[in-house]
Formats: structure tokens, sequence, C-alpha cells
């Protein structure tokens, strides 16, 4: 007789008592809420049975298995309660040792304090830790203890758990099958859904609605896949499971979400959105709202669903798919909240509340100013109930001939711009506006400024109260040309075509003095200013994604600037990037170059720039902020005329007399001009900046680089690169 069979006749089990006890352990087992498919019924299956089985094999377990389980319970327990009960099996384990008797009863009853302990635990860590640690101790009980019962039983318990095997195998081969086909619908409905994300921003919702409804039925067919008959059995494998009910669940939802998306988006009239013979339907817009809204909420459900849905037990690549498309349903959230709030307070700044009058500034970066460029030509646009109408359209000459000839003063203007650029015009030094206000107008870098002082300073200067102020430079007239054509300007006897326009602007129409007078130029350049906005008024503009995809850009380049004098206006300005105010500076510091002409010249069609920033940690642990610049006059010494490449400063044609300002954070900065220490003038603050100021002359062809450089405080965790603010120049480059 073999030394294991001798072993089997000591440990005689009494069956019923065990049987009684493993099932007295599954239902207590089963109230500790223990999901390991995340189904009910079949988890509460699943845990009666297992925990059951375990507790009746380990009747028959060595004393030490017994012991050796309850002492791991006790020590994995979070519980203080539940972690004394484990130490009190474990105690019993070791009795059983020291009296060495079978108390097969003791020794079930052991098996389930150590179970139950067990399923009750929750480590922190590696999600499932615990679970894993349960299943490793039960199994160790099962087999420890089955090894101990007479043969028959053993026999049925290997053709059980082979059986049990052959069943999972079963359910993997057809979950395999069903993930295979519903792989490829998942991946192919989260790339559509992303698109229409994305199309979305760009305010195209008929073909944003047709991309979440391809994304929709993607979805459909992987949910199709997912909760197909293949993958049925598979929702009983613990650990499986929730794989195959996230990926359901999400398929569902997303498909259900985003064929509301898709239908809301359609309700959309997007051809009543388009400005036709002057006019904005109201109404149209106003409807727009609650579909934009829908879609929201959609968005709102899908990040909800997609967080429902993830396990700790998810594998990679669904967990990667949900990963990503949570990061786009959240980067899109503030963008489309930003639609919404335009489509909120559009109708009013359309004039729903009673007319609204807005100043069209006409600005030009081959006289650089602060941010918008030299103003030259302007424009009085009233909105009322939705219909534009031109009024007033004139020269910005005839505005400070106006501030001249009264007694307009600056009360009220922003401080911070009266001491920066008050000697330049704004302020003669008695709070009253100088003689050439209106040439100084837009020297600020921060654009509310412009906006504000305009409003005080338009009435002041013939004209009546308005409410807010555009800027657009001769890039954003040559995007808006291509909804009018060319125009043609008999006073020069040249046709600007559309392409043509912004070179016509910033270079070409200078030439014209060589054959006739600046005044005739000058009635040109009006011309052109009026038939632009006539022919955007008396035509048909594109549908607002049109719109949005030519101006976009030049927005984005702060070439196309709105004020309005309401805050809430002025808030969703500053979020969609319009208002043309100095961004906020970070831990790291920010940095800009700004230069203004001093020549009265429009050389700066000639000027180049670049800028590289860094923050570099020195030994010892001091930050510094370095800006590399470079400019670069590419203008020529003759050729052009005079009041293109001259000045009236006694300096050779062909020279750029600059003012330039460093922005930067708080402190005076070091400056080398081509490696030379450069004397700068005290640091003036705007908007949250230190600008320090200097004169300097590029002579013609000449480059000049500076190294500016700031210190910084300590190291931040989490900090941000330097913010970089680059003021729009004739050139397109940064």
């Amino acid at each position: 007789m073999t030394e294991a069979a001798r072993f089997i006749r000591r440990n005689r089990v009494n069956e019923r008592n065990a049987a009684l006890i493993a099932a007295a352990a599954g239902l207590v087992a089963a109230i500790a809420g223990a999901e390991p498919t995340g189904t009910a019924p079949v988890d509460l299956l699943i845990v009666v049975l297992s925990v059951g089985v375990v507790v009746w094999a380990a009747a028959s377990a060595p004393w030490w298995a017994a012991a050796g389980a309850a002492g791991i319970a006790a020590a994995v327990a979070v519980h203080p309660i539940v972690g004394a009960v484990g130490a009190i099996g474990f105690l019993g384990g070791l009795h059983i040792g020291l009296t060495r008797r079978d108390q097969s009863e003791l020794r079930a009853v052991v098996a389930a304090i150590a179970v139950n302990c067990l399923i009750r635990s929750d480590l922190g860590g590696f999600h499932g830790s615990s679970a894993l640690i349960g299943v490793a101790v039960g199994v160790f009980l099962l087999l420890t203890g089955l090894r101990r019962r007479p043969s028959a039983i053993r026999r049925v318990g290997r053709i059980s758990i082979a059986s049990l095997g052959g069943l999972v195998v079963f359910a993997l081969a057809g979950l395999a099958i069903s993930g295979n086909s519903a792989r490829p619908d998942i991946s192919a409905g989260a790339r559509q859904a992303r698109q229409a994300i994305t199309t979305l921003n760009t305010g195209d919702y008929d073909k944003a609605a047709e991309q979440f409804d391809s994304a929709a039925a993607a979805f459909r067919r992987a949910d199709g896949s997912i909760g197909g008959v293949l993958a049925a059995p598979s929702r009983l494998i613990p650990g499986i499971a929730q794989n195959v009910g996230a990926g359901a669940d999400l398929s569902s939802a997303a498909a259900d979400g985003t064929a509301r998306a898709a239908a809301a988006l359609r309700s959309i009239d997007v051809e009543s959105l388009r400005v036709v013979d002057g006019v904005i339907d109201i109404d149209a817009v106003r409807a727009a709202e609650g579909p934009l809204a829908d879609v929201q909420q959609v968005l709102y459900d899908l990040q909800a669903a997609s967080v429902d849905a993830r396990s700790p037990w998810l594998l990679g690549p669904l967990r990667d798919e949900l990963a990503d498309l949570d990061e786009r349903l959240a980067t899109n959230e503030p963008r489309l909240g930003n639609a919404i709030e335009a489509v909120k307070l559009a109708p009013r700044m359309l004039g729903s509340d009673g007319p609204r009058r807005y100043m069209v500034m006409f600005t030009s970066p081959v006289e650089a100013r602060g941010l918008a460029g030299f103003m030259g030509n302007y424009g009085i646009v009233t909105i009322d109930g939705g219909r534009v109408d031109v009024g007033e359209f004139g020269r910005r000459s005839d505005l400070d001939a106006g501030t001249r000839d009264g007694d307009a003063r600056c009360d009220g203007c922003p401080p911070e711009m009266l001491a920066r650029y008050g000697s330049a015009g704004l302020d003669i030094g008695d709070g009253s506006f100088g003689s050439r206000a209106w040439t100084a107008m837009t020297m600020p870098s921060h654009f509310p400024f412009v906006g504000e002082a305009t409003q005080i300073m338009y009435p002041q200067s013939g004209g009546e109260p308005i409410d807010g102020v555009i800027a657009m430079d001769p890039f954003v007239v040559q995007a808006l040309m291509r909804y009018v054509g060319p125009i043609e300007l008999t006073e020069a006897g040249v046709t600007v075509r559309p392409r043509d326009a912004a070179q016509f602007l910033l270079e070409d129409q200078y030439l014209l003095l060589e054959d006739g007078t600046n005044a005739e130029r000058i009635e040109a350049i009006d011309t052109l200013g009026q038939q632009v906005i006539d022919g955007l008024l008396t035509g048909a503009l594109p549908v607002p994604s049109e719109l949005a995809r030519d101006l976009g850009p030049l927005v984005a380049e702060q070439r196309l600037l709105v004020w309005t004098d309401d805050p809430a206006e002025q808030a969703l300005l500053d979020r969609i990037g319009m208002l043309g105010a100095l961004p906020a500076l970070g831990d790291d510091g920010g940095f800009s170059v700004v230069v203004t002409n001093q020549g009265r010249s429009k050389i700066d069609a000639f000027l180049d720039r670049t800028v590289e920033t860094a923050v570099v940690t020195a030994d010892d642990g001091t930050r510094t902020l370095v800006a590399d610049v470079t400019l670069h006059n590419d203008a020529p010494t003759a050729g052009l005329p005079r009041y293109v490449i001259g000045n009236g400063f006694g300096l050779p044609e062909g020279s750029s007399y600059l003012w330039v300002n460093f922005f930067g954070p708080e402190g005076t900065p070091t400056v080398t001009r081509n490696g030379n220490p450069v004397q700068i003038g005290a640091p003036e603050p705007e908007a949250g900046w230190w600008a320090s100021p200097f004169d300097d002359v590029l002579g013609p062809g000449e480059t000049v680089t500076y190294r500016v450089e700031y210190s910084l405080g300590p190291a931040l965790d989490g900090v941000d690169a330097p913010v970089r603010w680059d003021q729009p120049l004739a050139r397109r480059q940064s």
C-alpha cells in the first residue's frame, strides 16, 4: 500500500458536515459584494459555488495549508475586524496541527474563514491583487484538499476541472472570434467620432453629422459582435467578462450617442446662418443653440459611458481606445462650450436688443504698431436686428483733425496705456488728446486698451457713440475679397484681384506715388475698403464653416481683432482668440518682442524676425529665461518712394528706425545687441507684462541679434514653457 493511500485513510472527512459548512461559507461570501464578472446573477452563482467547493475540499487539506491560508488572509486584510477574524482562523489551523487529529469540520471552518476574509480584502496598488491572491489561495486549498480525498472523489474532481477548462477554452475561442470581428469596428467608430469632433470645431455641421452617422454604424456593428452568441459564454469567466461587458456597454452607448449627435446637427439650418444681402437671420442663430446643447450633452454622456465602462481588468487595446476617445472629448468640451456661448451672445451683438455700432479699423503692419498696425482708414458699421449697414467711412487723418478742433479729453482711458503711450500723442500732459492721438491709437500691444480708448475718443472726434471696435489688416481684407471678386480702382487705373490684395495693400499701393499723388493713392485705398464692405453686404457670405476655414489662421495670428464693451462678450472673444488681449504670464514667465515704427515710413514691409526662448537652470538652481531675437531689415536703398523707405531723421534711405520693446516678467532684463550690452529704459507695466524699451536703427540689409535674459524664481513642479506672444508683422513668420 502506498504512502499516499495510508495518508488518505488517516484524514477521515464527514462529507455531510463538510458540505453544510461549505454551503454556509458560500452564502456568507455571497453578501461580500464581490463582482468577478460584473453581472449580478452570474457573480452570485460563481461566488457561492467556488467558495463552497474550496471549503468542502479544504476539509481534508493539510493543517498547515488551512493555517497558512488564514494567515495570508489576516495579513492582507484592510479592515481591522476582518484581519482579527483571519487571525482567529490562523490559530484554529495551528490547533489542528498541534493536536494532530483529523478534525475535518474545523479544517473546513478555518478554510471558510480564510476564503471569506480574502474575498473582503481590497489591497491598494494594482487593482485585482486581492482577487489574484484569493484565487491562488483557493486553488491551493482545492488541490491539496482533493489530493487527500478517496480516489473516486479525486476522479470526479479531475473530470470536473477538465470539463471546466474545456468550457473556458470554448468561451475564449468564441470571444476571440467575436473580438476580432468587433475590434476593427470599435477602432473605426472611435476614429470617425474623433474626426466628427474635429469637424464640429470648424463649424461644418453637415459633414460632422455624416461622420457621427458613420461612427454610429461602426459602433452598432461592434455591439452586434460583442453582444452576439459567440461572446456570450465569455461573460461567465471572471476578468474576461469585464472586458466583454465594457466593450458592449461602450459600443452600445457610443452607437446611441453618435446617432443622437448626428440628428441634432442635422436639425441646424446651416444655410440660414449666412449673411445674405447684409442681413443675418437672428432667429436662425438662436435656433442653433438647442441642437448644439444637445450635442454637448451627447459628448458628456459619451464621457460618462467611457468612465462607467472602464474596469481595472480591461485589456490594453480596449483601454487605449477609451483613453484616446476620452482625451478628444475632453479637448472638445471647451470649444463646443464656446460655440454655444457664441450663439447665446450673437443675437445681442447683432442688434437684437437695439442697434450696435462698431468702428472697423483698416490697419497695416507696414508701419508697425503694438498689435493691430497703423490705422489708415476706418468705417462705422451699424447692426440693427441682424441688418448690417455701413455709415461713415473715412481716414485716420480726419479723426486727428476732429480731435484737434475740439476739446477732447482722455478721461477714463486705461491708465497704463496713457502712461506708456501718452507722450506719442494720446495725452499732451493735461488729460487732453494730442494732435496725433489717432496716429498713436494702435500702439498698445493689449488690444482691449485700444478698444476702450477708441470708444472714449471717437465721439469726441465728431462721431456717434460706438459699442465695439474691429481691426483687420491686409491679409484679412484679401481673405474677404475672395467673396467679393476683383475691384477696379479708377483713381489709380488698376484692378485689384483677391489673390493680390495683400501685396497691393502692403507694398504695391505705394508705387502709385511714382505716377500720381498721395491724395490719389489714399482715394484709391478708400475706394477699395468701401467696395469690399459693400460687396460683402450686397452679396452672400459663405456658411460659418467656410468663414472659419478662411479666417481662422488669421485670427490665430491676431490679424483680425474684435473688442466690445460687454464683459461677457469680451470673455468669449478672449477664449476664441479674437480679443487681442495679452495672455497671462506663466510660472516660467513669458516673452515677446514688439517693434513700433518711428520713422513714419512704410519700411516694415521689409522686416523679418525670429525668436527662440528657453529656461536655463544653473548648477546652483537659479533659473533664467533666455530669448534670442533676430531682426533683419531687407529694405533697399533706392527704387521705392521716400514715403516707403525714407525717414525724417536724416538717416540713409532704407534705414529702419524702431522703438523696440522686450515684453517679459517683472524685473529689468539684461540685453545684448550683437554681443554688446544695451542700455534699456526702465520696465513699464502693460496688462500684466513688463515692457523694457529702447530705440534702435537697422540700416538697409542689416541684421541684428539680441539676447535678452530675465531672472526667474525657483523651479516649480509642472510648470510650462515660457508663454510666447508674437506681434503680427507684414511678413507672415514667427
